[in-house]
């Protein structure tokens, strides 16, 4: 990714196809044509509904084959066919999963667009179904999200329910479809992809790595070769995420000082002149040991996707775990961004991710003024108070 651009769209693409071993017997003939097609989840699209409860909005891939073909396989490897385009622009939150569920049939005798109607059906309400149940039991914020909006907190943990349907959910299914010397149809295999923020993403090991995956089913052998590919456009403020150190000067230092203020605002406001001298150096680094990552005065991919959604993507995927004093980590910044919030007469907590005296004292302090047992610790009671 370039430093004016930023990720718009993550592509599930198809780079390879290999059929070592056909299913086909004497009776059906050899070399059958092998078809492909799939669903694709967004974390972000799991939404709350009219009802109350989670609504699933499926990506439905069209039909390709045949896969066996060279006139269609060969050109991959030079020009990736994009089976799943994700939209990484949508408005969510982070982290989110990306999920691809494979379909595969190999054509004998049977109604080939019927076996990949009633895939899509079947299999994606077998989807939605696990997806709105893990939602719905880890979404603790789901009584409060606006009707239409994405629920937070809840992207790996639908990426992982997806992820692990496996054999025997989808057998009845399958057997359903594939009867006699109709189509061979395929359990289908899911495959996700887990993006902490989009400024992050493009420095995952695996984004961009053709990757193989066996398929031995039915007396039938293939690889299938596949990659995770991030597509940019220009930054909408013409700025963009360059790497930044002392002695860089200019409207990307403007940009990264008034994030810095808006992020760290219990330390008198730097002056946005875009000159990264040691004053903002040593903001750089004061943030960056607040959020526990790398303290080098650097801002790169890290320190930027930490500044631009990645700090309050861990906050709303931490949950509510109890805490006291000792405590450390985006949860603690969590409970001291709340104080702040409800306790505005006094000085602002620092929202450093530690747990010490001072911290300790505001949450009595907290526990004191609604009336519930002061003792210190941040618990089931005192999260509830604080987040209603």
């Amino acid at each position: 990714m370039t430093e004016n651009a930023v990720p718009a769209r993550l592509q599930f693409r198809l780079r390879g196809f290999i059929e070592h071993e056909s299913t086909d017997d004497f009776l059906q003939g050899a070399n059958d044509e092998v078809y492909m097609s799939a669903v694709g989840l967004d974390s972000s699209s799991v939404k709350k509904g009219p009802d109350g409860k989670p609504a699933v909005d499926l990506i439905h891939a069209p039909q390709i084959g045949d896969v066996s073909a060279d006139a269609v396989r060969v050109p991959w490897a030079s020009n990736p066919h994009v089976l799943i385009d994700f939209n990484l622009q949508q408005p969510g939150d982070w982290p989110r999963t990306y999920t691809v569920t494979l379909f595969i049939v190999e054509h004998d005798n049977g109604d080939l667009a019927k076996a990949f109607e009633v895939l899509n059906e079947q299999v994606g309400q077998k989807i939605r179904t696990v997806v709105v149940s893990a939602a719905s039991s880890a979404a603790a914020s789901l009584a409060g999200a606006a009707v239409g909006s994405a629920i937070p907190g809840i992207g790996t943990v639908v990426g992982f329910a997806v992820g692990i349907l496996a054999g025997a959910a989808y057998d009845g299914i399958i057997t359903a479809i594939d009867e006699g010397l109709s189509d061979d149809v395929f359990v289908p295999v899911s495959l996700t992809l887990t993006a902490q923020n989009p400024l992050l993403i493009g420095t995952q090991s695996d984004l961009g790595v053709q990757k193989a995956l066996d398929v031995k089913q039915h007396g039938g052998f293939y690889t299938i070769f596949y990659d995770w590919n991030m597509v940019s456009v220009a930054a909408p403020d013409g700025v963009g995420f360059p790497t930044l150190s002392l002695h860089s000067h200019g409207p990307a230092v403007r940009k990264l000082q008034q994030l810095l203020n808006e992020h760290v605002p219990d330390l008198p406001s730097l002056a946005v002149d875009g000159d990264f001298g040691p004053v903002t150096d040593g903001r750089v680094r004061e943030y960056q040991r607040r959020v526990e990552i790398t303290v080098d005065g650097v801002v790169g991919p890290q320190t930027w996707g930490m500044l631009t959604g990645g700090e309050a993507s861990q906050e709303a995927a931490i949950g509510t775990p109890t805490l006291q004093q000792g405590a450390h980590g985006p949860a603690v910044r969590k409970v001291q961004r709340l104080l702040n919030a409800h306790i505005p007469d006094l000085h602002q907590l620092a929202v450093d991710g530690q747990f010490g005296p001072i911290t300790d004292a505001r949450v009595r302090e907290f526990q004191s003024r609604v009336a519930i047992v002061v003792d210190g610790i941040v618990g089931p009671q005192t999260w509830g108070h604080l987040t209603q």
